[in-house]
């Protein structure tokens, strides 16, 4: 079945044009909501991956050494969720066989596709992608990797999109066993945010097991009482023993498309079984074996044998930060063994240039591309360590990082008086009314648009009748949201495990299948935030009693870090390993997960911290901090494109931003028009103090001369605005000149305020 998406409303409440062609086949419902996939997928380039610095808020820190992780079962009482949020089942099931011991189900992770609709569409563990394959004649567990010579790109120049193709089969796991699609059928268990435990199954003792994790190096497949037999759909050039030892033999397969795979085979003590080419496509084992042990790579490096015969099974996140440095890790548990005692990892470019000295200090046993984020490096290891600069003395007060202007923030008496000359008109408007929405994302804007204005008012211009006036009446506004008696209240799904809209799949951008929540719930929490803070200094700081139960719900949604919570799955949205969120919810997709808004997903981690310190939740503020530092790394190499990026393919760069985001694919396009505003400005939605530190001086100025000054006057709706707003970011003069005049463009979600107060900060 094919779903278009309706038009989204654009600042300024006006309607534009029919969004692109963007649709997504479902086999079983439900309707899709706005996260659809390109009717004909786009390619990618070859590329190499350069550390490079950041500006002014980067600096080494291979040789800081940092101790006390942050404990995230410390973080939130993993209470139920509030009452007001009425339990009920999901209209979409869990997938038969999933087995995750009564704990909550992610919804938005890398192996997603494996769990949602036909089940057969695939998921990248990168560089690999895997797919469950049911068309005859070779089926099973694929596997391909594609290199940067495939990748497909658009019309255009710079092109408008780039994809990997997928479907390939270069190696499909599989059985003598396995002759018709009914035979076997896909089980789960171990979802956690990093990894998956997947079975190809039989019956209850004869199956395949892949342990699925980010990152792996060697695609391996466990063999229970079934005979193994791999298939190609590409074709077997060449088949040879390399070596045979007591439990392991190697084999090497060129591919007719010149590619060399490596096989391992591993077998019990005791133990023989012998790999034969049975046809041009087909290698059959000559016995059936319990724990027979088959792994793949796609490459001949010779380092490689020293870490075949291990895996990973699982991955745990440390965190720990220590004045302006923030460290994580990722720790891999392995099964097997292995000559070197470790397995076969590969980093991203964002974790290869964050790595500490020791990380760096080892040996690239191979590289290979991966889909859409540059050259991957391999490691012969079972962990990754990396240290980033995190804004330790980013608040809720206006920050900056242009250089000679990070030092606090000053206002003229003009600029005071401008602020306040806005803040007196805009505190009188009706703010119940304007957030009474159908839609947590539209109300979510609103509120947080009032909250920076009453921040404005206590702390910038501190006008107490300004505070008194709009403090009661955004309280009021919130309260429709806290009590949940908005248009469409929230529930909680017992199923999956989740705070979601009561709409159909098909409204407010499909919340109800968990798209967009940690964009929906960070404005409602930043709302929260500066409520609470105001209301402990001006106010009778009874809010928060009053509040905390909803607004940490709503933050355990998106953003529960802990593994103790059997409510909400742990980090729902932000995916440690790419480095940033995905917003896809429970639909499947050829391409995988997606993200639209890098500014948005930044948003959603500043959240954390103003709520953290609002509430004085230390573990909280160092989770915040850690991503923010992270998404300052992987959003400048694969959303914004500075001119001297070398991560992306070079005639993408000049699109300055990437658009959409797939697990496979970049789309220079929104889901609601094409126009360049809305693509590049998605990507700076909404400017705060957290802007500054992800959107760095350097980029916004480049992106300004190359795509937006050409364009900014010719734009006569709140986009002008939002595009005025950003040049804040690299020269606030020409920002607060703009705001500072009768004739100004507003978003929707933009108070003349914030942009006075903000713009102002650093003339």
């Amino acid at each position: 079945m094919t779903y278009n998406r309706s038009r989204m409303p654009m600042p300024g409440g006006q309607q534009y044009g029919e969004p692109p062609a963007y649709q997504e086949s479902l086999s079983n419902p439900p309707p899709v909501p706005p996260r659809l996939g390109l009717r004909n997928p786009p390619s990618l380039p070859p590329r190499v991956p350069i550390v490079r610095e950041l500006d002014i808020a980067t600096r080494n820190m291979s040789n800081v050494k940092i101790d006390g992780n942050v404990n995230f079962d410390d973080v939130f009482r993993p209470d139920p969720p509030p009452d007001i949020f009425k339990a009920s089942n999901h209209e979409l099931n869990l997938p038969r066989n999933v087995d995750n011991k009564e704990m909550p189900v992610e919804t938005n992770k890398f192996y997603g596709n494996m769990m949602v609709g036909s089940q057969t569409n695939p998921v990248w563990t990168h560089p690999y992608s895997l797919w469950w394959a049911k068309d005859s004649p070779h089926m099973g567990i694929a596997v391909a990797h594609i290199q940067a010579s495939q990748r497909v790109f658009g019309p255009g120049s710079p092109p408008q999109y780039f994809f990997n193709p997928i479907g390939i089969k270069s190696l499909v796991f599989s059985s003598t066993d396995y002759t018709t699609a009914d035979d076997f059928s896909l089980g789960f268990a171990s979802l956690t945010h990093m990894s998956a435990q997947v079975f190809l199954r039989k019956n209850n003792d004869q199956y395949i097991r892949f342990p699925l994790v980010q990152g792996m190096g060697l695609i391996t497949a466990i063999y229970h009482n079934l005979v193994p037999k791999l298939c190609t759909a590409v074709g077997i050039k060449s088949f040879q023993k390399v070596t045979s030892g007591n439990e392991q033999i190697k084999y090497k397969l060129l591919l007719e498309n010149n590619v060399v795979w490596l096989l391992y085979v591993i077998v019990p003590g005791g133990c023989n079984i012998e790999i034969t080419m049975q046809d041009a496509n087909t290698l059959v084992g000559s016995a059936s074996l319990d724990q027979c042990t088959m792994q793949i790579v796609a490459n001949d490096a010779k380092d490689i044998d020293i870490a075949a015969g291990c895996y990973p099974i699982h991955c745990e996140l440390d965190c720990s930060t220590e004045g302006d440095i923030g460290k994580y890790q990722f720790r891999y548990l392995t099964e097997g063994k292995s000559v070197c005692g470790k397995t076969l990892m590969f980093a991203f470019p964002h974790h290869v240039s964050n790595f500490t000295d020791e990380m760096h200090s080892q040996p690239i046993v191979c590289q290979l591309d991966s889909t859409i984020k540059g050259v991957m490096n391999s490691y012969l290891t079972d962990s990754f360590e990396m240290k980033v600069s995190i804004p330790k003395s980013l608040g809720f007060s206006p920050f900056t990082t242009i250089s000679g202007k990070g030092n606090g923030v000053r206002y003229s008496s003009d600029v005071l008086e401008a602020v306040k000359k806005a803040a007196s008109s805009e505190v009188n408007l009706d703010v119940s009314t304007e957030s009474n929405l159908d839609s947590m994302y539209f109300s979510g804007k609103i509120l947080a648009k009032y909250a920076w204005i009453l921040y404005c008012c206590q702390y910038i211009i501190k006008e107490k009748d300004l505070v008194d006036c709009l403090l009661p009446k955004l309280k009021s506004a919130i309260s429709r949201f806290a009590d949940n008696h908005q248009v469409l209240p929230l529930k909680y799904d017992k199923t999956w495990g989740g705070i979601i809209s009561s709409g159909t799949s098909s409204q407010d951008f499909g919340n109800s299948f968990y798209n967009d929540h940690h964009f929906h719930y960070s404005y409602h929490v930043i709302a929260a935030a500066i409520i609470t803070k105001v209301d402990h200094d001006a106010g009778d700081n009874a809010w928060l009693l009053q509040n905390r139960a909803w607004v940490e719900a709503l933050i355990r949604d998106y953003a529960n870090p802990s593994e103790k919570d059997r409510f909400f799955p742990v980090f729902r949205s932000f995916d440690w390993f790419n480095g940033h969120s995905f917003a896809k919810g429970l639909f499947e997709s050829g391409d995988g997960k997606d993200q639209e808004s890098s500014s948005e997903d930044v948003n959603a981690s500043y959240a954390l911290k103003l709520w953290g310190l609002a509430t004085e939740n230390q573990p909280l503020i160092d989770i915040a901090d850690i991503q923010l530092g992270i998404l300052r790394t992987s959003v400048n190499m694969y959303f914004l494109y500075s001119d001297d990026n070398t991560v992306m393919p070079s005639a993408f760069i000049r699109n300055k931003v990437s658009g959409i985001l797939f697990e496979n694919k970049i789309d220079h396009t929104t889901y609601f028009g094409n126009e360049l505003q809305y693509i590049q400005m998605i990507h700076a939605i909404p400017i705060t103090p957290a802007s500054s530190f992800v959107r760095t001086p350097k980029f916004v100025e480049e992106e300004w001369r190359e795509k937006l000054s050409p364009i900014v006057n010719d734009i006569k709706d709140g986009w002008q605005g939002i595009i005025m707003l950003n040049a804040a970011l690299f020269d606030p003069r020409i920002s607060f000149n703009y705001f500072n005049t009768p004739e100004v463009f507003l978003d929707n979600g933009q108070s003349l305020t914030w942009s006075l107060a903000y713009s102002g900060a650093f003339l």
